[in-house]
């Protein structure tokens, strides 16, 4: 009995063995040859997938706001994450609709300041080229701060500055130069 036990004991520990290289090997090859390869033949639409998100966008629509939800690429920090917003807010709605986003304004620069304020700063053809009456104006506002708002976490309000400067107003109609928050607030 203990020779049949001395043999049982050796061809369990060459089991083992056997196994360990097996499972070693596996690990080595794998991830030095195999995974590699596999990650390259991903197709690029999956890979971009993964790295897209989608946001809310408001868009200021023949007398009222039409909300889009639109894919933007993922990212982490809160200004890249409003750039994406803005600029697709700046493109105005996909569908036929009439957009009063004023054509022709681009993003310059968006900071975050401590105060949890986003200051948006847009070239001045948002101003310039801005044609409505004061709920146009109302609803470009409304849009641009609902669109950023309701897509980024940590940012208690908007301000809208053009080419760098604060200004009085975009279209005459209401004051520009506070934080968008308490103005859309006290008109309802």
């Amino acid at each position: 009995m203990p020779a049949n036990r001395k043999r049982i004991l050796w061809v369990l520990v060459f089991a083992l063995l056997f196994l360990g290289g097996i499972a070693g090997g596996f690990f080595y090859f794998s991830r030095n040859f195999g995974f590699k390869q596999a990650a390259e033949t991903v197709p690029q639409e999956a890979r971009q997938a993964e790295d897209a998100s989608f946001v809310r966008v408001y868009y200021p629509s023949e007398g009222r706001l039409v909300m889009e939800e639109r894919r933007v690429k993922r990212q982490v920090a809160i200004t890249a994450i409003a750039e994406e917003i803005v600029n697709e807010f700046l493109k105005g709605p996909s569908t036929m609709a009439k957009s009063a986003v004023p054509p022709g304004t681009k993003l310059l620069a968006v900071y975050y300041g401590s105060d949890g304020i986003l200051y948006l700063d847009l070239s001045d053809e948002f101003r310039r080229n801005f044609q409505g009456d004061a709920l146009n104006e109302f609803l470009l506002l409304k849009g641009l701060y609902d669109s950023i708002i309701s897509n980024v976490t940590g940012v208690d309000d908007v301000k809208v500055i053009i080419e760098g400067k604060e200004i009085e107003s975009i279209g005459g109609h209401f004051l520009a130069l506070y934080p968008l928050k308490n103005m859309l607030a006290e008109v309802k």
